[in-house]
């Protein structure tokens, strides 16, 4: 039954049925209180409703049950964040980093936190590692080339933002819009 309930919820998910997937998620607590995959979608349907501390509480139960699932613990770093858990949030993607280290998301996640106190040494590090492990990720392209604009790099920044953007080319003296 749990199984099938968590099939539903997923269909009901994809159709943006979160009120109805959250009722028969909930029935599965009911039956047992340690199934990881319902706490982990209470917690993405919770995140997707903007309701970050109850995506925050679900994905901290599904963490206890799978302390090293990948998703889970970006999730909890990125809801974090949103929190204002800011040590919290390095935390989760440093642990995250520790278990996949070729995570882009997780490399840009950190590189945006170190890039919003200003500590751009790190937050250029950070943007460099995600770029070099996939050169074409448009996140990284695009907060490494913001990053390099305010250091004062208006040509690598501005290279980057065009292969993030795909609509504007930028030569020495000349801007070419598409």
């Amino acid at each position: 039954k749990i199984k099938k309930n968590i099939e539903n919820a997923q269909m009901l998910i994809k159709e943006k049925k979160f009120n109805e997937a959250i009722l028969v998620l909930k029935d599965n607590l009911k039956i047992s209180k340690n199934n990881f995959e319902t706490y982990f979608l209470l917690g993405t349907i919770n995140g997707l409703k903007n309701d970050m501390s109850l995506a925050e509480l679900y994905l901290e139960e599904a963490i206890q049950i799978n302390p090293q699932h990948i998703n889970t613990i970006l999730n909890l770093a990125i809801i974090s964040k949103k929190l204002g858990k800011i040590d919290q949030s390095i935390e989760y993607f440093k642990r995250l980093q520790e278990l996949d280290c070729k995570n882009v998301n997780c490399l840009c996640g950190l590189a945006q936190i170190y890039d919003e106190k200003r500590d751009y040494i790190k937050a250029e590090e950070y943007f460099k590692n995600a770029i070099n492990i996939d050169q074409s990720h448009h996140v990284a392209n695009h907060g490494y080339g913001k990053l390099l604009l305010k250091l004062n790099k208006h040509y690598h920044g501005l290279k980057l933002l065009e292969k993030a953007s795909g609509m504007i080319k930028f030569k020495k003296n000349v801007i070419e819009i598409i």
